[in-house]
């Protein structure tokens, strides 16, 4: 029973080595994507795509040669140097398909029902702004005391122009505290896009003490909603504040916002909140109750 078997699994093996045999020899007609290639492209122009078009070609060869041609590296060899900035027609030809000279195949056709354009960029150079970013709260805290001295300053950046004209500013990798020596700190650069490229991967800051002060800035007005109908006393506060001296004695009246707190209600006084510039803190505020008096009760 089991010679049966095995003489009846090695003849179904033979039967499928000639079946694969008269594949491999006979001769076939297929349709193969074939990927293209740029060659002699003009130094200040770039594909719009980095992933460029296929073509369809129909070929005739032996299934050997097919599965040859499958398996192997082939494209299409498009001389670019006479490409202009824009789209750029392509008229493909058979003499382009680059293949190994070991396959031997005839090309029936290429598929040209529609318009084959290759749409080039100029390559340019820009300065974009340099932003900083910060590995925690505490560091960007850190860094507004201790300031960085040559913070606003560009990055020079190659590319396509249609994706150097949507990049606003170019990104540090995180930086902290821990990251200073000797004054100094080298941060990396990070590229927005991949087909853009950085003419510098870091930059260096230096890192000066910076001096905190304190300050009083008096008769803030207070804000709240004129639709509560309400009358407050007093209508306007001091304040002290501290923080950077760059940032502290920059500061005014307008640069604080005091808002009345009237959602808890204490005996008719209410308390309130500010909103400051990043790095300046509240010490204190004068005075720490408002009066508040509803119009309609008068």
């Amino acid at each position: 029973m089991k010679n049966n078997i095995s003489i009846k699994l090695l003849v179904l093996f033979i039967a499928i080595v000639l079946w694969l045999h008269q594949i491999l020899i006979k001769t076939h007609s297929m349709e193969i994507n074939v990927p293209i290639k740029l060659i002699e492209t003009p130094q200040n122009l770039i594909p719009d795509s980095s992933r460029l078009p296929e073509v369809t070609v129909e070929i005739n060869a032996t299934g050997k040669d097919i599965l040859m041609f499958q398996l192997s590296k082939k494209f299409f060899h498009i001389d670019t140097s006479y490409f202009r900035y824009g789209k750029n027609q392509i008229d493909l030809k058979a003499d382009q398909l680059i293949y190994s000279d070991k396959i031997e195949l005839n090309i029936n056709s290429i598929d040209k029902t529609e318009d084959f354009f290759i749409n080039m960029d100029k390559l340019v150079e820009r300065a974009k702004p340099l932003k900083i970013q910060y590995a925690s709260v505490n560091d960007e805290e850190f860094f507004i005391k201790n300031k960085i001295k040559n913070a606003n300053r560009k990055i020079n950046i190659k590319g396509p122009l249609a994706l150097l004209n949507e990049v606003e500013y170019i990104n540090t990798k995180e930086i902290s505290s821990k990251m200073i020596i000797d004054g100094k700190l080298t941060a990396n650069l990070i590229s927005p896009d991949p087909k853009i490229v950085l003419l510098q991967e870091r930059v260096e800051f230096e890192i000066a003490n910076t001096k905190i002060i304190q300050r009083t800035i008096s008769l803030i007005p207070i804000k709240y909603s004129e639709t509560e109908n309400i009358t407050i006393i007093p209508q306007k506060v001091s304040v002290m504040v501290s923080g950077p001296k760059e940032i502290i004695e920059q500061l005014d009246i307008n640069s604080i916002i005091a808002n009345l707190n009237t959602s808890i209600l204490k005996k008719d006084f209410a308390t309130v909140s500010f909103e400051v510039p990043f790095g300046v803190k509240i010490i204190e505020y004068t005075p720490q109750r408002i009066q508040v008096i509803q119009n309609d009760r008068q």
